[in-house]
């Protein structure tokens, strides 16, 4: 049982009307000394009350909201200030999704407002931009005039979240690489002609795995500083598809696993970033192929729908509800702390420099079928 669902007072739904949120904001802007004391905090800070909208926050929250009217932010849920995605999927806004359960943020508003204190990390995707926001939350209790309030504080550790997944997941990978390449080599020192013949096309491999993983990472961190290049050719989508499977069936990952190009797979000429596209798909199909076990089998197709080339990579496998959420947000992963760049620069890349959309469906049926879709006609 989650917080949510210990709590008898209105905290997720009910507002106060704005002149009671002006009543609630002026007992702390009274009190001169106590708002000078928050100012002074380097650290966001805001007042909730207990229906978790904002009556008061401090310089470094006014600081954040920047050029925005910070008078704007009073009566609002944090959410919905800091442009969540999930603040927007329902009419009662933010924390009343289906995805809002495993919330940081509101799971520490809700147990300081149960007088708990509590210290949790929170994951945003901001709607418009689709900025990644990873954020440590503080929360506790404070009752003022017979009224209750929470005390939230956070900061943003975007920085320390993206320095720790690059450690793990590029320098991992990288040194996994060039460790394999490097026992090959040793091993070369004292083999056979015949061995060496067959072991060049091994080595070959590792070298492609190796300066693929530097080449995605690059990508990425370019996709982030807004510095990546669109450079925009006529590209075939089945021949995206077909290069896409040869590449994986020759790689480690694959090894007992099918790989199977959807036999209705239609070919759509198209304008785009073939090698964008590309980079997209091949975090598509190193998923389900991470996510798969031995003996499954992972379809990847291509069609034309509504004028958009959509691309698809379907695996056996079942997301559960408490994951699904967070799938494309940074730093998150199924398979373990420090994994999960792949799904977001697979929606950062299509999103925010391919004019597409990409999107997820799961069943313990039909399996996962991650979807990407891009424009025929690429407009700048």
């Amino acid at each position: 049982m989650n917080s949510k669902d210990t709590l008898t007072f209105p905290a997720l739904k009910n507002r106060l009307s704005t002149k009671e949120i002006e009543n609630q904001k002026q007992l702390f802007l009274d009190k001169n000394l106590f708002a000078e004391l928050l100012d002074s905090t380097p650290t966001c800070l805001v007042v909730l009350n207990e229906y978790r909208q904002i009556v008061y926050g401090n310089k470094a929250f006014k600081d954040l909201l920047k050029n925005k009217n910070v008078e704007s932010s009073y009566g609002k849920r944090l959410g919905e200030v800091l442009n969540c995605e999930r603040s927007f999927m329902t009419v009662e806004g933010c924390g009343t999704s289906e995805f809002c359960d495993t919330c940081g943020a509101l799971n520490v508003i809700l147990s300081s407002l149960k007088g708990e204190e509590d210290v949790q990390e929170c994951r945003i995707i901001q709607k418009d931009t689709k900025e990644a926001l990873d954020l440590r939350v503080w929360s506790r209790k404070l009752k003022l005039n017979n009224q209750c309030f929470s005390i939230f504080t956070f900061v943003d550790i975007s920085h320390e979240k993206r320095r720790l997944a690059l450690e793990r997941i590029f320098f991992h990978d990288v040194l996994n690489s060039a460790g394999a390449l490097s026992s090959y080599f040793h091993i070369l020192n004292d083999s056979p002609r015949e061995e060496i013949e067959e072991t060049m096309p091994v080595i070959s491999r590792l070298i492609d795995r190796l300066l693929e993983e530097i080449k995605a990472q690059r990508d990425l961190t370019q996709a982030e500083n807004a510095e990546l290049k669109v450079n925009l050719k006529n590209c075939n989508s089945l021949k995206i598809i077909k290069d896409l499977n040869d590449l994986f069936s020759r790689q480690f990952i694959s090894e007992e696993k099918e790989i199977e190009t959807d036999p209705i797979c239609g070919t759509v000429i198209f304008i785009s970033d073939e090698i964008l596209i590309s980079r997209v798909l091949k975090n598509m199909l190193k998923n389900a192929l991470e996510s798969s076990s031995k003996g499954s089998k992972i379809k990847i197709g291509c069609n034309l729908v509504n004028n958009k080339v959509q691309f698809f990579v379907n695996n056996p496998g079942y997301i559960p509800k408490k994951n699904q959420g967070q799938i494309f947000q940074r730093s998150f992963s199924t398979k373990g702390v420090g994994r999960g760049l792949g799904t977001y620069s697979m929606k950062i890349i299509t999103e925010r420099y391919l004019k597409g959309n990409i999107y997820f469906t799961t069943s313990e049926t039909e399996g996962t079928t991650f979807t990407a879709e891009y424009p025929v006609n690429f407009i700048k």
